[in-house]
């Protein structure tokens, strides 16, 4: 018997002064193309065993993470995006793209031994604040149902379900 489908929705923010503010985190840094394998083993800790486990191993993460650097899901935001990096390993990464005409936060990520540590938390906070910046007015992602934890983290800063327009709905 197969396992039901994943329902995620759309949930979006505004980039306006109810931000919260940014917190320093001198381990975090932008990410480029040499992180891919740092980024594969974080995706596939992160998301193993999680509503959002689609069952890959550790070379479907991999390719994941290169299929979103080079643009799958839109143009990566390498200014945007950030990785945490503690001893020598990933910790944590917020990965943005230029989606359609949207801003999407496409992965937040944090290793198992460093959640309930604010990583996710914060670095989510800071690349709203880089995206704010860089003059965008919102940003979106895709939450799963099931993944209460993560609708936590996205309430808490403020994203709230936000369908998608007429013309990108296919139904």
């Amino acid at each position: 018997m197969s396992s039901p489908p994943v329902k995620r929705h759309r949930w979006g923010r505004t980039l306006d002064s109810t931000l919260p503010a940014p917190t320093p985190e001198t381990r975090a840094r932008v990410i480029t193309r040499a992180d891919a394998a740092l980024l594969a083993d974080l995706m596939f800790s992160s998301y193993r065993g999680t509503p959002d486990d689609e069952g890959g191993d550790r070379a479907a993460a991999l390719a994941e993470v290169h299929s979103t650097l080079s643009g799958t899901y839109g143009p990566f935001d390498f200014v945007a995006s950030e990785i945490i990096i503690i001893n020598d390993i990933a910790a944590s990464a917020t990965l943005v793209t230029h989606y359609q005409s949207d801003i999407l936060i496409a992965f937040s990520m944090t290793a198992p031994i460093h959640t309930r540590q604010g990583l996710a938390r914060a670095g989510l906070v800071r690349t709203l604040h880089r995206l704010r910046e860089a003059g965008h007015t919102n940003a979106f992602l895709a939450v799963t149902d099931a993944n209460t934890a993560a609708r936590h983290l996205y309430q808490s800063l403020g994203f709230v379900p936000r369908p998608l327009p007429a013309s990108q709905n296919p139904a």
